[in-house]
């Protein structure tokens, strides 16, 4: 057996299927990175029942929902040269799938996080990540004083259904901070109908017998739309990072952004472009920037996808307003002169005899985009 083979026959007998999430991997480069990122197993993931469902074309039994096909565990992928560090804590799309928590992400800098979307599941994916990661010290950066700034790229429910969980779990802890999320107009509304809905639990909180204050039990919402173009602009500051917000391209909705961090520390520019399709926006945005977050949908097999319409000519058309095929994240590659890119809420459909959970990660590398990678939940880039 060549040496190359034994290894990876040892890593998936050993690793794998013992469940060993926390490991560093000492491959840097984007090639062997890949390598890695195809590692599998044939075990069920945590060895939960499954039984192939009859009906594979529903949100629920669509086989990208399958704990058989998608099994990789979460891995540091981050480059050494960075202090800065992108946590990718939810990978998911409204599709059910049990083993993806909602769009979530942190970027970590000087030790405080600063987090981008909140969808279903965020605060548990910050447990994920504290336990899936041992060469990063989470668990002082996730202190509940820490978690204070959320950056929501649009206000569709799979990105914002976590929120009632950031402002409110952190407090029940007896050691929050007041919240600030930034987004597109409406977030304001947003948040406030949040902070009223949960009143009774603060109220709760604040009357039992510790007769503890409400500081860090609500939020306010900084909505950005105003004066804001395809040139972006400043939208925060601190001593870690500047954020700029641009407009993007997302279906029927008004505002929609991504959001460009400038890492102060290591100069790091790192991207989060949220849900959509090919935009200038976009492509301002990520202007020579070292790292792209950003969602891909499969064209090849978009006739597999369960919603859209009934035709394949239907769903390109009604997905395509919507979600970023292939050929246009190419687009936004070769203008942006971006370095590298992370897949997230990555929709892979396909017929389950000849599903693959890298699918969409291949077209896009058919497509000629390179040092392109796509996350799980709990990674680290």
């Amino acid at each position: 057996m060549k040496k190359q083979y034994y290894i990876q026959f040892v890593l998936l007998i050993v690793i794998v299927p013992f469940g060993l999430y926390s490991f560093k991997t000492i491959l840097s480069s984007w090639e062997k990175n890949l390598e890695l990122g195809k590692m599998t197993t044939k075990q069920n993931y945590l060895n939960v029942p499954f039984h192939e469902p009859s009906n594979p074309n529903t949100p629920f039994t669509a086989p990208e929902n399958w704990p058989t096909k998608g099994n990789r565990a979460p891995l540091d992928r981050s480059p050494k040269e960075f202090s800065s560090k992108v946590i990718t804590l939810g990978t998911g799309t409204p599709t059910p799938n049990p083993f993806r928590n909602g769009a979530a992400h942190a970027l970590v800098v000087n030790g405080y996080p600063y987090f981008v979307d909140c969808g279903e599941g965020w605060w548990r994916g910050l447990t994920k990540a504290v336990q899936a990661q041992k060469d990063i010290d989470l668990i002082n950066t996730f202190k509940f004083k820490n978690l204070k700034y959320m950056f929501l790229t649009h206000l569709h429910e799979d990105h914002t259904v976590g929120l009632p969980s950031f402002i409110n779990n952190p407090y029940k802890f007896h050691d929050g901070a007041d919240k600030k999320v930034y987004g597109p107009e409406g977030v304001d509304e947003m948040i406030s109908h949040i902070n009223a809905a949960w009143k009774i639990d603060r109220h709760d909180v604040t009357q039992a017998d510790s007769k503890r204050g409400a500081d860090g039990a609500t939020a306010v919402g900084i909505p950005l739309s105003e004066n804001l173009d395809n040139n972006g602009r400043k939208i925060f500051e601190d001593e870690n990072v500047i954020v700029e917000a641009f407009p993007t391209k997302h279906g029927a909705l008004k505002h929609t952004y991504a959001y460009r961090f400038t890492c102060k520390p290591d100069g790091r520019i790192v991207v989060f472009g949220g849900d959509g399709t090919y935009s200038e926006g976009l492509v301002n945005a990520s202007k020579d920037a070292d790292l792209l977050v950003v969602e891909g949908i499969t064209r090849k097999n978009i006739k597999y996808a369960t919603w859209g319409g009934e035709t394949e000519e239907e769903k390109v058309k009604t997905i395509g307003e919507y979600h970023m095929f292939p050929n246009l994240l190419k687009r936004v590659y070769n203008e942006s002169k971006v370095k590298n890119i992370v897949l997230v809420h990555v929709q892979n459909y396909n017929d389950p005899d000849k599903f693959n959970r890298l699918d969409v990660l291949h077209e896009m590398i058919d497509e000629g985009i390179q040092n392109i990678l796509m996350a799980e939940d709990g990674d680290i880039y």
